[in-house]
């Protein structure tokens, strides 16, 4: 189906690559207030303009003909979002409904699994409640989660990990324009920090997308979820008294959660006191921990995204050019996107 250039799609390009009006007006050599114009469908745009554009801004000359991203972005979540510049904020949504629609292209062709999550009202139960039945839901026995990343996919959510353009956003959870569900993870985050981000968004899929709930009481909700769906109680309760800094390690490999998550479980369960949270704090601080802790985490790797792109190439014949062309997106940064190397390539000496 053809469509008219669409200018919102020139303004949702020049956002992604994280250029303001006035920084591409200069490298396409209009004015600033023509371009604002161009944007909001006001003026019209030369071809020879439109090749410019296209060429500094990487992307096909289609691109700017299909339909904008209808599904609203004010139902994502961010966490620290307060200390966010505009201009990432703007980087980050725009890339993300970029990428929803590619999605939604490529899913156009196979049947997903069915989104097999429950939906419950945080008002009626709490957070911990939501968490039980979630796990029961998703057919979690005791003890930890083992592949989180795995076991959400295969109930029809897409897991994506990419780059959201800052250190402060663990990860967006958000529903395409098709309904399909998302979560992308900050690649930049260590794999125990994105396991408890991946839980929080399922918090956030399962307790808020449904019904309505107090601003200021989310990413709480969400957290409290996610520690009760990652560290039920009453499995981890009694191991989290008497903590060490060894202790901390041998629960970490089990848990498969970060040390300072398990030491603010222990806190927010009273195994325990404040003071001893505080010690804690002050310890991690002191060993350089804040930001990256020793015993890693297995890396767990989305698979839904990675087979869908195998199908279409295997089953309906299409190379990676045809691929790219028929997303609207140039063929390294449907590579990039699509086709990740998770191995190392091996060659013989």
């Amino acid at each position: 189906m053809l469509y008219d250039l669409n200018p919102r799609m020139i303004s949702l390009a020049r956002e992604s690559r994280g250029l303001s009006q006035t920084e591409l007006s200069k490298v396409i050599s209009i004015s600033q207030g023509k371009l604002s114009k161009v944007e909001k469908g006001e003026q019209t745009i030369g071809d020879d303009i439109l090749y410019k554009l296209a060429q500094v801004l990487e992307y096909p000359l289609q691109f700017f003909y299909q339909p904008t991203p209808s599904s609203p972005v004010s139902h994502l979540y961010y966490r620290k979002r307060i200390t966010i510049s505009n201009k990432i904020i703007s980087k980050m949504e725009a890339n993300i409904k970029i990428f929803r629609q590619n999605i939604d292209a490529l899913m156009n062709s196979i049947e997903l699994p069915n989104l097999n999550i429950p939906f419950c009202d945080p008002n009626v139960e709490t957070p911990e409640q939501i968490a039980r039945k979630a796990r029961l839901k998703l057919n979690i026995g005791k003890g930890p989660v083992e592949n989180l990343v795995n076991t959400l996919e295969k109930n029809g959510i897409v897991i994506v990990t990419t780059d959201l353009f800052n250190e402060k956003t663990d990860a967006v959870s958000t529903i395409s324009d098709n309904g399909t569900h998302i979560i992308y993870l900050n690649e930049r985050m260590p794999q125990d920090r994105q396991r408890f981000s991946l839980a929080h968004e399922l918090g956030h899929l399962i307790m808020h997308f449904r019904f309505n709930s107090d601003p200021s009481f989310i990413e709480k909700e969400a957290d409290r979820f996610a520690s009760e769906f990652l560290m039920p109680e009453n499995e981890i309760k009694s191991s989290l008294r008497n903590l060490t800094f060894n202790k901390l390690s041998d629960l970490k490999r089990y848990w498969k959660v970060s040390m300072r998550a398990l030491v603010r479980r222990a806190r927010d369960l009273g195994s325990i006191s404040q003071n001893d949270y505080r010690n804690f704090q002050i310890g991690f601080s002191k060993r350089g921990l804040n930001k990256s802790e020793p015993i890693p985490v297995p890396k767990e790797i989305p698979f839904v995204i990675k087979e869908v792109v195998k199908l279409h190439i295997t089953e309906l014949n299409y190379s990676i050019e045809d691929l790219a062309k028929f997303i609207n997106l140039n063929v390294r940064e449907f590579q990039q996107r699509f086709i990740r190397e998770t191995n190392p390539k091996l060659k013989i000496v």
